[in-house]
């Protein structure tokens, strides 16, 4: 029993070693800023790394643009908005962020 759970421990350490981290994803041009102050991937057909990380960081940025909208008396796409145009402005160069269009921008 016991060589088996430091087997897991061990499998699980190791998946979250080659785990991609946000800022990872923006320097590789992987994913960007898109223009609803969440996150999306870059290219059409991201990697499933991408695509969870995606997913984790977008539902927390939706849990923190719920509360913020219920306690100032927004819309969650106001404060999805707001939340992006902070983003541009704290987008490294090299990073990608989306204009209101859509279009992908390398800063």
């Amino acid at each position: 029993m016991t060589r088996k759970m430091l087997f897991l421990l061990s499998v699980f350490l190791t998946f979250s070693a080659f785990a991609l981290d946000l800022q990872q994803a923006k320097d590789q041009g992987l994913v960007g800023e898109a223009n609803t102050g969440l996150i999306a991937p870059i290219t059409a057909r991201p990697s499933p790394q991408v695509k969870s990380l995606v997913s984790e960081v977008n539902t927390r940025r939706t849990n923190t643009f719920k509360r913020i909208a219920v306690s100032h008396g927004l819309t969650v796409k106001e404060v999805g908005h707001i939340a992006h145009k902070k983003a541009v402005d704290k987008t490294a160069p090299g990073h990608y962020y989306q204009d209101p269009s859509g279009r992908w921008i390398k800063k």
